[in-house]
Parts: C-alpha cells; structure tokens; sequence
C-alpha cells in the first residue's frame, strides 16, 4: 500500500534521507540480479541501507508527555506506554482510559496523569513507542532478507537458471517463515499496527510517524526490487506489502491460524514477480 495513498497531503520527513538511496539509475527492464560488475553479493549494500531508514525513523519519533529525570520513573513511564499497547490490541483505541491503563501497568492512577496531560497524550506516546519497537521487525526481516541471498554469487545466478530457481524457493521459505510468525507469535504487535495506523488518520500529530513508519518499509523494499532490476520497483513493493499485510490480516481474523498452502502459493507468485520469472501479477 503505497504510503502517498494513505496519507495524501502530508510531508515526507524521510525524503532526503534516504533520496540518495532510492533514487539510483537502474537499467529499465526486468532481468534477475542486476547490478554493478564485480559487485558479487548485495547483503553488503543492502544492509547499508537500513541504517538509514532506522534514523529517519528515529527522527520522526517525537514524544509529547512529561519527560522523566531519573531511570526509575522512565521505567514507570515506559510501563504505562506498554500497558496502553496492551489494552490497544485486545480493546482498541477507545478501551485507553488512564484508569484501565493504570490498572494494567500496576502502577498508581496519579502516575498516568503525571506523566500526560490527557488521555490523547498517552495515546500518542504509545504509538511513538510502538514505531520505536517496530525497528526490532525491521532488523528482524532485512536480516533474513539478507541471510537468505548473501549465500548466492551475483554472477552465478545471473548465468544459471537452476541457481536463480534455488534462490526462488530459499526466498519462498524465507516470506513463508517470517508471515506465520508474524501471524502466531505477533498478533499482539499487528492488532497494535492496525490501530495505529487508523488512529494516525484521525490525530495530527500521528500523521508524519505513521508516513515515516511505513516509508520505511517501502523505501527498503523497492531499495531491494531495485536492484533485481524491477521494471516498477514502487508498484511491486506495494503489490508485496499489501499482500504480506492482508496475509497477516487474515491470520489475525482466524486467531492465528493459516492456511499455510494458501500463504506458500500467494509468496511463490510474489518471489516469482521479485525475480522477473512470471510476468503476471496477483
């Protein structure tokens, strides 16, 4: 889902910072593996992007609530945020009141009050927290990403149709791994996800993290498509992310369960797109 579509109108507060990134020449048509000559793996250069995209995220990440002095009361503070988190997922947006959040972080009720003016504060600083853990899901699929290819010699595989299906199917197991665990050991983070995002839509001061979080994923991806030489680097990372998205959706609906033929079908087209072996799309 392109992030322009989802928030239309607002900045982008990554731009320049990952603009030298993205905005590299590429040969226009698809072939697998394109890239540089004598540049034998992309794990190297891929990995030198996420940096990037953790710091812009960092930037955009802004709290509004009282700060704390001392590391016992940011350790009370903190509890609160996850408490509020935690009531999120299970009850959604409107279930955060600061009694039920002090209730669930086991802490007074006048501390929710001390450190936020309002109960939109604490909301807001319990997305800006949840967007500062979602950089460990970022690490977590680059990391993967860049496991599963740093294994295959760019020449190779541009020269062997045999070694390019090998990495299909390596590619294919790795989306299969990362969507069932997303599915059955985060539910709690994408019921959060959700909520945060639809709450952006409605709170200003949600709009540019909420831009931020999911150019960042965008960015790395159509980074990534990139250099496989995707005809449409943009278009694809958003057909992969929607469909990632409604694949974890679906699980989310049926209490973590899926249709596990289902998922490695969907991902065997997905990979097959990435890497220029089937021309159609989903």
């Amino acid at each position: 889902m392109p992030v322009r579509e989802l928030f239309p109108g607002a900045v982008h507060p990554i731009k320049e910072t990952v603009n030298k990134t993205v905005r590299r020449r590429v040969p226009r048509r698809r072939v697998p593996w394109q890239g540089k000559k004598g540049n034998r793996h992309m794990a190297d250069s891929e990995t030198a992007t996420l940096p990037r995209l953790e710091e812009a995220l960092n930037d955009s990440i802004q709290y509004k609530g009282r700060k704390a002095a001392r590391a016992k009361s940011e350790h009370r503070r903190r509890l609160i945020l996850e408490a509020a988190l935690r009531i999120v997922a299970r009850e959604g947006v409107r279930g955060v009141k600061h009694r039920a959040v002090a209730r669930e972080a086991n802490v007074p009720l006048a501390s929710t009050t001390y450190y936020f003016k309002d109960i939109e504060e604490l909301i807001s600083d319990a997305f800006n927290l949840f967007a500062e853990k979602s950089k460990a899901k970022l690490e977590f699929f680059y990391s993967e990403l860049n496991r599963t290819i740093s294994a295959y010699d760019l020449e190779t595989v541009r020269q062997s149709p045999e070694q390019l299906r090998k990495l299909a199917d390596d590619m294919l197991e790795m989306g299969v791994r990362y969507t069932v665990a997303q599915v059955k050991f985060r539910s709690e983070d994408l019921l959060g996800e959700q909520a945060f995002l639809l709450e952006s839509v409605r709170d200003e001061r949600l709009k540019v993290l909420a831009r931020t979080y999911k150019e960042v994923w965008l960015v790395g991806l159509v980074d990534f498509l990139r250099r496989l030489g995707s005809v449409a680097p943009e278009e694809d990372a958003a057909i992969i992310m929607g469909t990632v998205a409604h694949m974890e959706y679906e699980g989310a609906l049926n209490n973590g369960e899926l249709n596990l033929k289902r998922v490695r079908t969907i991902w065997r087209q997905l990979v097959d797109m990435m890497l220029g072996l089937r021309k159609g799309v989903l």
